[in-house]
């Protein structure tokens, strides 16, 4: 006996494997590589039979690639147990040779997926297992007289299934090195067309302005003498990054904070948490039975959701700052690879004219233009000092925390202010 591929009616089936049940408490696939890893049972591929709600514990099956299997090829004796439940011995005759398949209570037996090129071998195999009993349904050849076995054709048992599938234990390193090299193609090319939008971006803006400042001129030449007389007076618009704390002071006061809060409450289940460095706000959901709300939050009529909003120690305006180009932020944005993303977003809004002016007032743009920003990071502070910490006109409007297990994460938000071109 050994392993092998065998042929049923449109689909080739992997036959032979060692199946193991998996140990409770782990991920099946996890196991299955593990095991597979071991001295002595290196295996190339494996397959697994998820567990059900009757309380049928997962299966792996593991297999060697010396017979001809191959990824995607669906495992004969995993798929036969799916379709036939509880305890059967079956023997196939196929054109390959015999197939023997043995499952007790819903789970495959550990060498209970065979394949016989020896009819007379796979024979003796079934007349062994039924001798020990135990099982509800006999499957045999009807040439071979077993007492009691039903004879139905393997391609109505199976009904064409192939849903239990070969996976591979590693992926092979040729395999690998092409991966790598697609994904690093595919980011300079986006990264080209990026740039390319970005500069095509400034050109019209640049452009817009030239045409905005011809209008003006010819709007004056038109207007009384009077008024010509007015001069504009230079709009002073606010530089909003000055009188905003420093990114490092902002990420210090939310990790600081995170040790008033609350995250593991009897009956309550945190469902946001954000923080802007001025104070850190909570939301939880209540869950079934007895609960007593989170110690200082507010709980709503429905004693569903509660809140709570946790004030930090004040922080102080940055002062002056000078701001950086827009291509050196770029740059520094693809050198890092910062988990998110950055993208252009409107223009500050023009002040209003000072006391006292009467004439037109149509103020050229700000020197500075804005981008807006996101990261991702699984912790606090993580690599945010090194994205943004020591970035002029970088400001973090918040940061928000999403529960969720191993999706957990950080999602940060902010503004960078750069030079106009």
């Amino acid at each position: 006996m050994a392993a092998g591929v065998v042929t049923v009616g449109r689909h080739r089936y992997a036959v032979g494997l060692y199946w193991e049940n998996s140990p409770a408490g782990g991920r099946v696939a996890q196991n299955a590589k593990e095991a597979a890893r071991q001295p002595g049972q290196q295996a190339d591929f494996y397959a697994v039979r998820p567990g059900n709600k009757d309380g049928r514990v997962p299966q792996f099956g593991l297999c060697t690639s010396e017979a001809g299997q191959k990824v995607g090829m669906p495992s004969l004796a995993g798929c036969l147990a799916n379709q036939i439940p509880g305890s059967w011995v079956g023997a196939f005759r196929l054109n390959e040779g015999v197939v023997v398949t043995v499952v007790r209570d819903d789970l495959i037996v550990p060498d209970g997926d065979l394949f016989f090129s020896d009819e007379a071998g796979a024979r003796d195999r079934l007349i062994q297992e039924v001798g020990f009993g135990g099982f509800q349904s006999i499957y045999a050849p009807e040439a071979w007289s077993i007492p009691g076995a039903d004879t139905v054709p393997l391609t109505l048992l199976l009904d064409d299934r192939a849903d239990i599938q070969l996976q591979r234990v590693a992926i092979p390193r040729q395999a690998k090195i092409i991966a790598a090299g697609l994904a690093v193609t595919f980011i300079i090319i986006l990264s080209a067309i990026w740039y390319r939008q970005e500069k095509i971006n400034e050109e019209n803006a640049l452009r817009a302005q030239q045409e905005e400042a011809l209008r003006r001129a010819q709007q004056a030449a038109q207007l009384p003498s009077f008024l010509q007389q007015q001069v504009q007076p230079e709009p002073k618009y606010e530089r909003k990054w000055e009188d905003a704390p420093p990114v490092s002071a902002v990420i210090s006061a939310c990790h600081d904070g995170l040790s008033r809060v609350p995250l593991a409450l009897f009956g309550w289940k945190l469902t946001s948490l954000k923080c802007s460095g001025a104070s850190i706000n909570l939301s939880w959901n209540r869950e079934k039975g007895s609960t007593a709300p989170p110690p200082g939050s507010v709980v709503n009529d429905t004693g569903a959701t509660a809140t709570q909003s946790i004030p930090l120690a004040g922080l102080t305006k940055r002062g002056t700052e000078v701001l950086k180009n827009s291509d050196e932020i770029t740059n520094r944005y693809l050198a890092q690879n910062w988990p998110g993303v950055i993208a252009r977003i409107s223009d500050d809004p023009p002040p209003p004219p000072p006391p006292g002016y009467t004439g037109p007032w149509t103020p050229p743009p700000a020197p500075w233009v804005k981008r807006s920003f996101t990261l991702n990071v699984p912790e606090l502070p993580a690599g945010l000092p090194t994205y943004v910490g020591d970035l002029p006109g970088a400001i973090i409007n918040s940061m928000s925390y999403t529960p969720g297990g191993l999706s957990a994460a950080w999602l940060v938000e902010g503004v960078i202010y750069e030079n106009r071109k």
